[in-house]
């Protein structure tokens, strides 16, 4: 068999095979349309499935939304109770608790606010027109933890609010964490354990 009548053997054969995009401009049969006609239910809309006629449903009673684990909690979730900003922090504390403060504290609050929370940072130092403040300042210290959860939540002046960033839990930690802080940098050395005292008489030169 000649060179000629091999290639022509051949692109037959691929003709068969070929791609035939001639139904790419053919309607589709109305079965065939289900996967672009499907039927959906749009948010306050109507639907014939239910008998109010309403799309949207109640939530099932007796459940919580998974984003929002403390619903029904106003105090947690706000800071605030039926007679005003929280006194005390609302969520059981713990070393866990307070690790998770530390974290989240080194991690958003400490980038304008210095590790320490004393107001020393990079970002303090280039901020010419308003610092942020030193959170040990006694104005701030005196403020009561639901009033310092609601500006970690929705911030105050030049700063954001976080409650997109960090959860509930998270905010409600950064506190209790902050009281931490707080007392590491005040406390004086008469009053700390017989232990740490004498850690720290071995420490000095």
């Amino acid at each position: 068999m000649s060179r000629a009548c091999v290639f022509a053997a051949l692109l037959a054969v691929a003709s068969l095979f070929g791609c035939d995009n001639r139904q790419a401009f053919v309607v589709p049969e109305p079965g065939l349309e289900r996967m672009l006609l499907q039927p959906r239910a749009t948010p306050y809309g109507q639907s014939s499935a239910f008998s109010d006629g309403r799309a949207m449903r109640a939530p099932v009673s007796d459940t919580v939304p998974r984003e929002r684990p403390f619903v029904g909690q106003p105090v947690l979730e706000t800071g605030r109770d039926s007679t005003g900003y929280a006194l005390v922090i609302p969520i059981a504390l713990s070393r866990e608790s307070l690790e998770q403060g530390r974290a989240a504290f080194e991690r958003i609050c400490a980038t304008c606010h210095g590790v320490l929370g004393d107001g020393q940072s990079v970002v303090a130092e280039k901020m010419e027109l308003r610092k942020p403040p030193s959170l040990h300042e006694s104005r701030i210290a005196a403020l009561p933890p639901g009033k310092i959860f609601e500006v970690a939540s929705q911030g105050y002046g030049l700063m954001p609010g976080y409650a997109a960033t960090l959860s509930v839990s998270e905010r409600w930690s950064v506190i209790a964490y902050l009281d931490a802080l707080r007392l590491s940098q005040a406390v004086l050395v008469s009053d700390l354990p017989l232990r740490d005292r004498a850690e720290l008489s071995r420490s000095e030169p």
